[in-house]
């Protein structure tokens, strides 16, 4: 079984940080492009990584259509019945363009930025309002859990995110230190026996300019709607 706290494109050590290092979870159903055999992606994904796969296309293909799913059937890995059944995003898409496409929920507040190149954003009404000011919308300050693949001792506690990353040995798989520095990482709580780590990390959603000039016109006539609940 793959370890799904490592970057299953380079196998490296992959601490999820928005717009920077995603996870897909297997539930998901979305076919992996870089297994050796048929399989379903499990794990995180560096976007730096993602971006430079030659197989980012067939990634970018499976992803879009979980994107837009809804309650469906999906074809087993060797074809073999009966299919699995997924429930995908439920979303539709509102814009593309040459860098990215986006797509809107049907049920709640929530859009997905999907760039061209793979990496994705999510967003909820309040990035939406902070993009339709023209101001850079930044990630949710949820907690994050993640498995080292090391025990990095009880100084982990005073690390920085960069100081973080360099023990792991993945700066760079990462923005550079300037955009590193742009992100409010903060240390929550280490389990060492398990080597579980949470932090908070609230980064900047660099989107593309196209993205950032239609979102701040399309929030000015939108309508929140009254489930803001979705799971993603």
């Amino acid at each position: 079984m793959p370890d799904i706290n490592r970057c299953q494109i380079c196998g490296e050590a992959a601490p999820p940080i928005e717009g920077q290092c995603g996870e897909i979870t297997g539930y998901r159903l979305v076919r992996d492009p870089w297994a050796d055999s048929p399989s379903f992606l499990d794990g995180n994904l560096h976007f730096s990584c993602l971006e430079q796969s030659g197989k980012r296309a067939a990634f970018r293909e499976e992803f879009i259509r979980l994107v837009q799913a809804g309650h469906e059937e999906v074809a087993s890995l060797d074809g073999s019945p009966p299919p699995f059944t997924r429930m995908g995003l439920g979303m539709f898409p509102i814009f593309s363009g040459d860098e990215c496409d986006i797509f809107q929920s049907h049920v709640s507040d929530r859009w997905m930025v999907v760039r061209k190149d793979g990496p994705w954003f999510s967003l909820g009404h309040s990035q939406l309002q902070v993009a339709s000011e023209g101001s850079l919308p930044v990630s949710p300050s949820d907690v994050t859990r993640y498995r080292l693949p090391v025990d990095l001792g009880d100084q982990i506690g005073t690390y920085g995110l960069s100081d973080l990353l360099r023990s792991l040995g993945v700066t760079h798989r990462y923005a550079d230190a300037a955009d590193l520095a742009r992100v409010d990482y903060r240390f929550v709580d280490y389990y060492a026996p398990k080597h579980l780590l949470d932090y908070i990390a609230v980064a900047p959603l660099t989107l593309p300019d196209e993205a950032r000039a239609f979102l701040a016109s399309y929030a000015k006539t939108y309508t929140p709607v009254t489930f803001d609940d979705e799971g993603a």
